[in-house]
């Protein structure tokens, strides 16, 4: 009979493989949940700047009207990645534009002002692309903020 040489390299490599992929598994249990919450965090950050770019985009076109008086108008396409309410105001001097964002955690007030005193309404935008006209009628006495679709 033939002597069989018995190692055990196979064996060796088999728990060189599991011993790796318990290592694997625990790093990935480990970095996974913290991955999950930058990316929530970094979600909202690019959601706060969108939505303070978006309305500092309607908050120049009052600026615009105002600065041209009566008889202008300025259309402004808007892109919202959620559903918002703007609520329009004064501070006695300014104007204020202000939207709350519901981020991941909390919700956020984000704010523009403009020179406008006299305009106090909401505005309701829905998620998407919503197209605005602000317009100062040369019959009329305020700024009108209009949602057209």
């Amino acid at each position: 009979m033939k002597d069989i040489i018995k190692d055990n390299k196979g064996q060796i490599s088999l728990e060189y493989i599991l011993g790796s992929m318990i290592v694997i598994l625990i790093i990935s249990l480990i970095s996974v949940p913290i991955l999950i919450t930058a990316m929530d965090y970094s979600n909202d950050i690019i959601d706060s700047i969108n939505c303070k770019s978006e309305l500092s985009k309607i908050t120049d076109a009052i600026d615009f009207c105002y600065a041209s008086g009566k008889g202008s108008k300025r259309i402004v396409y808007v892109d919202f990645n959620h559903d918002v309410d703007i609520n329009f105001n004064n501070d006695g001097e300014n104007g204020l534009a202000s939207v709350y964002l519901n981020l991941s955690d909390t919700s956020k007030e984000i704010e523009c002002s403009f020179d406008y005193p006299d305009l106090n309404e909401n505005v309701h935008l829905s998620k998407g692309l919503n197209k605005i006209i602000v317009k100062w009628d040369e019959d009329s006495e305020r700024i009108e903020i209009n949602r057209i679709i």
